[in-house]
Protein backbone atom coordinates (compact mmCIF):
# COMPACT_ATOMS: atom_id res chain seq x y z
CA UNK A 1 0.00 0.00 0.00
CA UNK A 2 1.01 3.47 -0.48
CA UNK A 3 2.48 5.59 1.98
CA UNK A 4 -0.64 7.97 2.50
CA UNK A 5 0.57 10.14 5.13
CA UNK A 6 0.06 13.30 2.96
CA UNK A 7 -3.22 12.19 2.78
CA UNK A 8 -3.62 11.98 6.52
CA UNK A 9 -2.11 15.38 6.86
CA UNK A 10 -4.46 17.02 3.99
CA UNK A 11 -7.61 15.29 5.47
CA UNK A 12 -6.71 16.95 8.78
CA UNK A 13 -5.88 20.03 7.61
CA UNK A 14 -8.93 20.64 5.43
CA UNK A 15 -11.43 19.95 7.98
CA UNK A 16 -10.47 22.64 9.66
CA UNK A 17 -9.36 25.01 6.79
CA UNK A 18 -11.71 24.23 4.29
CA UNK A 19 -14.57 22.81 6.25
CA UNK A 20 -15.36 19.58 4.24
CA UNK A 21 -13.66 16.51 3.25
CA UNK A 22 -13.86 16.72 -0.42
CA UNK A 23 -10.23 18.71 -0.77
CA UNK A 24 -8.68 14.83 0.43
CA UNK A 25 -11.68 12.75 -1.70
CA UNK A 26 -10.78 14.77 -4.97
CA UNK A 27 -6.92 13.36 -4.00
CA UNK A 28 -7.73 10.22 -3.30
CA UNK A 29 -9.95 10.06 -6.33
CA UNK A 30 -6.33 11.40 -8.08
CA UNK A 31 -4.23 8.52 -6.77
CA UNK A 32 -6.82 6.30 -7.78
CA UNK A 33 -8.62 7.23 -11.20
CA UNK A 34 -10.43 4.09 -11.49
CA UNK A 35 -12.23 3.96 -8.31
CA UNK A 36 -15.47 6.30 -8.16
CA UNK A 37 -15.10 7.55 -5.04
CA UNK A 38 -18.07 9.50 -3.22
CA UNK A 39 -19.11 11.78 -0.37
CA UNK A 40 -22.89 11.95 0.45
CA UNK A 41 -25.34 13.15 3.31
CA UNK A 42 -28.50 12.36 3.06
CA UNK A 43 -32.03 10.51 3.88
CA UNK A 44 -31.05 7.12 2.81
CA UNK A 45 -34.45 6.07 2.31
CA UNK A 46 -34.97 8.35 -0.62
CA UNK A 47 -32.66 10.23 -2.72
CA UNK A 48 -32.80 13.42 -0.82
CA UNK A 49 -29.19 14.99 -1.22
CA UNK A 50 -27.77 17.38 1.91
CA UNK A 51 -24.41 17.32 0.73
CA UNK A 52 -22.29 15.35 -2.41
CA UNK A 53 -19.16 15.49 -4.27
CA UNK A 54 -18.53 12.91 -6.42
CA UNK A 55 -15.10 11.83 -8.01
CA UNK A 56 -14.36 9.21 -11.28
CA UNK A 57 -17.86 9.02 -11.98
CA UNK A 58 -18.15 10.87 -15.24
CA UNK A 59 -19.66 14.02 -16.49
CA UNK A 60 -22.78 15.49 -14.42
CA UNK A 61 -23.09 12.66 -12.23
CA UNK A 62 -24.36 14.48 -8.87
CA UNK A 63 -26.70 16.29 -11.52
CA UNK A 64 -28.06 12.73 -12.41
CA UNK A 65 -28.10 11.51 -8.67
CA UNK A 66 -29.73 14.37 -7.76
CA UNK A 67 -33.04 13.88 -10.10
CA UNK A 68 -33.16 10.05 -10.00
CA UNK A 69 -36.43 8.64 -9.27
CA UNK A 70 -35.71 5.17 -8.46
CA UNK A 71 -34.39 4.82 -4.59
CA UNK A 72 -30.85 3.70 -4.56
CA UNK A 73 -30.86 -0.05 -2.88
CA UNK A 74 -26.93 1.10 -1.21
CA UNK A 75 -27.70 4.14 1.27
CA UNK A 76 -29.99 2.39 3.99
CA UNK A 77 -27.52 -0.26 4.76
CA UNK A 78 -25.84 2.73 6.49
CA UNK A 79 -28.90 2.18 9.34
CA UNK A 80 -27.81 -1.53 9.68
CA UNK A 81 -24.09 -2.15 9.60
CA UNK A 82 -21.56 -1.26 12.39
CA UNK A 83 -20.09 1.71 11.88
CA UNK A 84 -16.77 0.13 13.55
CA UNK A 85 -15.83 -1.78 10.62
CA UNK A 86 -15.67 -0.78 6.48
CA UNK A 87 -18.89 -1.35 5.70
CA UNK A 88 -19.07 -3.85 2.17
CA UNK A 89 -22.47 -3.56 0.62
CA UNK A 90 -22.38 -6.92 -0.73
CA UNK A 91 -22.89 -8.54 2.81
CA UNK A 92 -26.38 -6.60 2.62
CA UNK A 93 -27.24 -7.10 -0.87
CA UNK A 94 -25.60 -9.26 -4.13
CA UNK A 95 -24.59 -7.64 -6.91
CA UNK A 96 -26.79 -9.36 -9.00
CA UNK A 97 -29.97 -7.98 -7.09
CA UNK A 98 -28.07 -4.52 -7.37
CA UNK A 99 -28.17 -5.19 -11.11
CA UNK A 100 -31.94 -6.03 -10.68
CA UNK A 101 -32.70 -2.76 -9.39
CA UNK A 102 -34.37 -0.11 -11.39
CA UNK A 103 -31.53 2.12 -10.35
CA UNK A 104 -29.07 0.71 -11.73
CA UNK A 105 -30.21 0.75 -15.24
CA UNK A 106 -30.89 4.46 -14.09
CA UNK A 107 -27.84 5.46 -13.09
CA UNK A 108 -25.21 3.06 -12.12
CA UNK A 109 -25.03 1.26 -15.28
CA UNK A 110 -24.29 4.72 -17.18
CA UNK A 111 -21.70 6.14 -14.31
CA UNK A 112 -18.80 3.21 -14.34
CA UNK A 113 -21.42 -0.26 -14.10
CA UNK A 114 -21.46 0.41 -9.98
CA UNK A 115 -23.09 -2.47 -8.68
CA UNK A 116 -21.39 -3.28 -4.91
CA UNK A 117 -19.00 -0.29 -2.81
CA UNK A 118 -17.25 -0.15 0.30
CA UNK A 119 -18.08 2.66 2.71
CA UNK A 120 -17.66 4.29 6.13
CA UNK A 121 -20.61 5.53 7.75
CA UNK A 122 -19.17 9.23 9.22
CA UNK A 123 -22.39 9.63 11.32
CA UNK A 124 -25.91 8.90 10.75
CA UNK A 125 -28.84 10.09 13.00
CA UNK A 126 -32.31 8.82 12.30
CA UNK A 127 -33.48 8.01 8.98
CA UNK A 128 -29.98 10.63 7.74
CA UNK A 129 -26.68 9.26 7.25
CA UNK A 130 -22.95 10.92 5.94
CA UNK A 131 -20.68 8.06 4.77
CA UNK A 132 -17.80 7.98 2.53
CA UNK A 133 -17.84 5.68 -0.24
CA UNK A 134 -15.64 3.30 -3.25
CA UNK A 135 -17.92 2.42 -5.26
CA UNK A 136 -16.85 -0.41 -6.81
CA UNK A 137 -17.46 -0.73 -10.74
CA UNK A 138 -18.62 -4.57 -12.30
CA UNK A 139 -15.52 -5.10 -14.19
CA UNK A 140 -12.84 -4.75 -10.46
CA UNK A 141 -10.91 -7.64 -9.85
CA UNK A 142 -10.52 -9.39 -6.84
CA UNK A 143 -7.32 -8.26 -6.21
CA UNK A 144 -8.05 -4.61 -6.49
CA UNK A 145 -10.88 -5.11 -4.80
CA UNK A 146 -9.16 -6.47 -1.92
CA UNK A 147 -6.58 -3.10 -2.43
CA UNK A 148 -9.49 -0.52 -1.95
CA UNK A 149 -10.89 -2.41 1.20
CA UNK A 150 -7.22 -2.14 2.61
CA UNK A 151 -7.24 1.80 1.82
CA UNK A 152 -10.57 2.59 3.56
CA UNK A 153 -9.79 0.12 6.39
CA UNK A 154 -6.69 2.47 6.96
CA UNK A 155 -9.11 5.94 6.30
CA UNK A 156 -12.02 4.82 8.01
CA UNK A 157 -11.07 5.90 11.66
CA UNK A 158 -9.11 9.67 10.08
CA UNK A 159 -12.67 10.24 8.16
CA UNK A 160 -14.71 9.48 11.14
CA UNK A 161 -12.59 11.64 13.13
CA UNK A 162 -12.13 14.58 10.71
CA UNK A 163 -16.15 15.03 10.46
CA UNK A 164 -16.69 14.43 14.13
CA UNK A 165 -14.36 17.58 14.04
CA UNK A 166 -16.47 19.10 11.58
CA UNK A 167 -19.71 18.41 13.60
CA UNK A 168 -18.44 19.83 16.59
CA UNK A 169 -17.50 22.60 15.26
CA UNK A 170 -20.67 23.64 13.38
CA UNK A 171 -22.53 22.45 16.59
CA UNK A 172 -20.50 25.47 18.32
CA UNK A 173 -21.28 27.49 15.47
CA UNK A 174 -25.40 27.09 15.85
CA UNK A 175 -25.20 28.42 19.08
CA UNK A 176 -26.48 32.09 18.98
CA UNK A 177 -23.76 34.33 19.70
CA UNK A 178 -24.83 36.67 22.91
CA UNK A 179 -28.09 35.37 23.61
CA UNK A 180 -29.15 37.49 26.43
CA UNK A 181 -28.25 40.62 24.53
CA UNK A 182 -30.77 39.86 21.52
CA UNK A 183 -33.58 38.38 24.16
CA UNK A 184 -33.05 42.19 25.49
CA UNK A 185 -34.47 43.45 22.33
CA UNK A 186 -37.85 41.17 22.37
CA UNK A 187 -40.54 43.21 23.73
CA UNK A 188 -42.11 40.39 25.43
CA UNK A 189 -41.36 37.99 28.07
CA UNK A 190 -38.77 35.28 25.95
CA UNK A 191 -36.85 32.85 27.22
CA UNK A 192 -34.43 30.22 25.35
CA UNK A 193 -34.71 26.55 25.84
CA UNK A 194 -33.20 23.57 25.28
CA UNK A 195 -35.50 20.64 23.26
CA UNK A 196 -35.93 19.26 26.99
CA UNK A 197 -37.05 22.48 28.17
CA UNK A 198 -33.82 23.50 29.88
CA UNK A 199 -33.95 27.23 30.05
CA UNK A 200 -30.01 28.82 29.72
CA UNK A 201 -31.44 32.68 29.27
CA UNK A 202 -34.17 34.56 29.09
CA UNK A 203 -34.78 38.52 29.08
CA UNK A 204 -36.44 40.93 32.59
CA UNK A 205 -39.84 40.26 31.22
CA UNK A 206 -39.61 36.88 31.10
CA UNK A 207 -37.87 36.51 34.64
CA UNK A 208 -41.14 38.76 35.96
CA UNK A 209 -43.98 36.82 33.85
CA UNK A 210 -42.26 33.20 35.60
CA UNK A 211 -42.09 34.67 38.93
CA UNK A 212 -45.87 36.22 39.00
CA UNK A 213 -47.54 33.52 36.66
CA UNK A 214 -49.82 30.72 37.95
CA UNK A 215 -49.14 28.30 35.28
CA UNK A 216 -45.60 28.24 34.06
CA UNK A 217 -42.21 28.12 35.87
CA UNK A 218 -38.76 27.01 35.99
CA UNK A 219 -38.57 23.80 38.22
CA UNK A 220 -35.35 22.36 40.28
CA UNK A 221 -33.61 21.08 37.47
CA UNK A 222 -34.15 24.80 35.82
CA UNK A 223 -36.41 23.60 32.60
CA UNK A 224 -39.27 25.41 31.87
CA UNK A 225 -42.63 23.79 33.16
CA UNK A 226 -46.18 24.25 33.64
CA UNK A 227 -48.73 23.51 36.66
CA UNK A 228 -51.21 21.44 35.32
CA UNK A 229 -50.55 18.38 33.67
CA UNK A 230 -52.49 19.24 30.22
CA UNK A 231 -50.83 22.54 29.90
CA UNK A 232 -47.42 20.51 30.72
CA UNK A 233 -48.11 17.94 27.90
CA UNK A 234 -49.05 20.84 25.53
CA UNK A 235 -45.57 22.51 26.54
CA UNK A 236 -43.87 19.24 26.14
CA UNK A 237 -45.87 18.66 22.45
CA UNK A 238 -44.76 22.54 21.30
CA UNK A 239 -40.93 21.90 21.93
CA UNK A 240 -40.86 18.86 20.47
CA UNK A 241 -42.62 19.61 17.49
CA UNK A 242 -40.45 23.03 17.24
CA UNK A 243 -37.63 20.65 17.37
CA UNK A 244 -37.98 17.83 15.63
CA UNK A 245 -39.93 20.05 12.30
CA UNK A 246 -38.00 23.05 12.55
CA UNK A 247 -40.55 25.05 12.31
CA UNK A 248 -42.71 27.67 14.17
CA UNK A 249 -45.37 26.10 16.54
CA UNK A 250 -48.31 27.99 18.34
CA UNK A 251 -50.42 29.96 19.81
CA UNK A 252 -50.48 27.72 22.41
CA UNK A 253 -52.94 28.86 25.24
CA UNK A 254 -51.91 29.06 28.32
CA UNK A 255 -55.24 29.06 30.05
CA UNK A 256 -57.96 26.03 30.49
CA UNK A 257 -60.20 26.65 28.23
CA UNK A 258 -58.17 27.21 24.68
CA UNK A 259 -59.40 30.62 23.82
CA UNK A 260 -58.38 34.03 25.35
CA UNK A 261 -56.03 35.10 27.88
CA UNK A 262 -52.17 34.47 27.45
CA UNK A 263 -50.37 32.11 24.95
CA UNK A 264 -47.01 31.27 23.42
CA UNK A 265 -44.80 30.57 20.57
CA UNK A 266 -42.04 28.56 20.13
CA UNK A 267 -39.13 28.89 17.53
CA UNK A 268 -36.13 26.94 16.41
CA UNK A 269 -33.38 29.51 16.67
CA UNK A 270 -31.51 28.18 13.69
CA UNK A 271 -28.55 29.76 11.90
CA UNK A 272 -28.74 28.60 8.34
CA UNK A 273 -26.97 31.18 7.05
CA UNK A 274 -23.97 29.76 9.01
CA UNK A 275 -24.51 26.36 9.52
CA UNK A 276 -23.33 24.19 6.49
CA UNK A 277 -26.35 21.84 5.14
CA UNK A 278 -24.49 18.57 5.06
CA UNK A 279 -24.57 19.17 8.77
CA UNK A 280 -27.65 20.54 9.58
CA UNK A 281 -29.59 17.54 9.85
CA UNK A 282 -27.19 16.26 12.59
CA UNK A 283 -27.83 19.40 14.75
CA UNK A 284 -31.29 20.34 14.47
CA UNK A 285 -32.31 18.29 18.00
CA UNK A 286 -29.60 20.17 20.21
CA UNK A 287 -30.56 23.42 18.83
CA UNK A 288 -31.86 25.72 21.33
CA UNK A 289 -35.52 26.81 20.80
CA UNK A 290 -36.91 30.65 21.60
CA UNK A 291 -40.04 30.77 23.61
CA UNK A 292 -42.26 33.65 23.90
CA UNK A 293 -45.07 34.82 25.94
CA UNK A 294 -48.18 36.89 24.88
CA UNK A 295 -51.08 38.19 26.86
CA UNK A 296 -53.56 40.03 24.75
CA UNK A 297 -54.45 42.33 28.09
CA UNK A 298 -51.16 44.13 28.08
CA UNK A 299 -50.89 47.49 26.42
CA UNK A 300 -51.28 47.21 22.90
CA UNK A 301 -47.73 46.74 21.05
CA UNK A 302 -46.36 48.43 17.80
CA UNK A 303 -47.25 45.92 15.18
CA UNK A 304 -43.18 45.03 14.22
CA UNK A 305 -42.08 44.94 17.95
CA UNK A 306 -45.02 42.48 17.76
CA UNK A 307 -43.65 40.46 14.64
CA UNK A 308 -39.75 40.78 15.55
CA UNK A 309 -41.03 38.96 18.93
CA UNK A 310 -42.89 36.11 17.78
CA UNK A 311 -41.05 35.11 14.55
CA UNK A 312 -37.30 36.95 15.64
CA UNK A 313 -37.67 39.48 12.29
CA UNK A 314 -35.07 41.60 12.07
CA UNK A 315 -36.30 45.27 11.89
CA UNK A 316 -36.15 45.69 8.47
CA UNK A 317 -37.56 42.30 7.48
CA UNK A 318 -40.88 43.68 10.11
CA UNK A 319 -40.79 46.49 8.16
CA UNK A 320 -40.96 44.74 5.01
CA UNK A 321 -44.09 42.10 5.86
CA UNK A 322 -45.97 45.15 7.29
CA UNK A 323 -46.17 47.20 3.92
CA UNK A 324 -47.08 43.59 2.13
CA UNK A 325 -49.81 43.18 4.75
CA UNK A 326 -50.82 46.74 3.90
CA UNK A 327 -51.23 45.56 0.19
CA UNK A 328 -48.18 46.91 -1.32
CA UNK A 329 -46.66 44.82 -3.95
CA UNK A 330 -42.66 43.85 -3.16
CA UNK A 331 -41.41 46.76 -5.24
CA UNK A 332 -43.82 49.39 -3.78
CA UNK A 333 -42.47 47.92 -0.20
CA UNK A 334 -39.03 48.35 -1.26
CA UNK A 335 -39.71 51.84 -2.79
CA UNK A 336 -41.42 52.94 0.07
CA UNK A 337 -38.44 51.68 2.45
CA UNK A 338 -35.85 52.99 0.09
CA UNK A 339 -33.96 50.13 -0.68
CA UNK A 340 -33.10 48.00 -3.58
CA UNK A 341 -35.57 45.50 -4.82
CA UNK A 342 -33.48 42.80 -4.49
CA UNK A 343 -32.84 43.87 -0.53
CA UNK A 344 -36.49 43.87 -0.21
CA UNK A 345 -36.40 40.28 -1.82
CA UNK A 346 -33.51 39.15 0.34
CA UNK A 347 -35.58 40.12 3.85
CA UNK A 348 -38.40 38.56 2.55
CA UNK A 349 -36.88 35.35 2.21
CA UNK A 350 -34.95 35.42 5.30
CA UNK A 351 -38.31 36.31 7.29
CA UNK A 352 -39.95 33.71 5.31
CA UNK A 353 -37.08 30.55 6.62
CA UNK A 354 -38.07 31.84 10.14
CA UNK A 355 -41.66 31.57 10.05
CA UNK A 356 -41.66 28.50 8.09
CA UNK A 357 -44.25 30.33 5.29
CA UNK A 358 -43.70 28.78 2.18
CA UNK A 359 -44.91 32.06 -0.14
CA UNK A 360 -45.32 35.08 -0.10
CA UNK A 361 -49.16 35.43 0.58
CA UNK A 362 -48.48 32.71 3.63
CA UNK A 363 -46.41 34.72 5.23
CA UNK A 364 -48.44 37.96 4.73
CA UNK A 365 -51.67 35.58 6.28
CA UNK A 366 -49.37 34.46 9.19
CA UNK A 367 -48.24 38.37 10.30
CA UNK A 368 -52.28 39.64 10.05
CA UNK A 369 -53.70 36.72 12.09
CA UNK A 370 -50.99 37.40 14.47
CA UNK A 371 -51.34 41.07 14.62
CA UNK A 372 -55.16 41.00 14.83
CA UNK A 373 -54.93 38.85 17.82
CA UNK A 374 -51.87 41.35 19.56
CA UNK A 375 -51.21 44.36 17.77
CA UNK A 376 -52.80 47.85 16.81
CA UNK A 377 -52.31 46.78 13.00
CA UNK A 378 -49.43 47.91 11.18
CA UNK A 379 -47.89 51.95 10.90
Amino acid sequence: MRDHSGLLHKLYSGALLEGGLTGVLSDLATLYPDLPISYQAQCVYENTLYDCAMFNHGEGAEFKLSRAVSPNPLPPIALRCDPSHVVYTGDFISAAEVEKTDFYHEFMKDHGEINRAFGVILHRQGKDSAFVAANLPRAMKSREEEHVRRLFGFLRPHLQNAFGLLLELAKREAVPANPGFWLDQIPTAAVLVLPDGKVTHFNDQAERFLQNSRLIYTDRTVRLSARTCKLQNQLQAALKKASGTSLPVGPVPLNATGSGGPFFFVMPVQHNDVVHPGFAPFLTPTLPLLVTFFDPADAPRPSEKILSAAFGLTERECLVIQQLILGSSLKEAADALQISYNTARNHLASAASKTGARSQADIVRRGTHLLAKLGDGPR
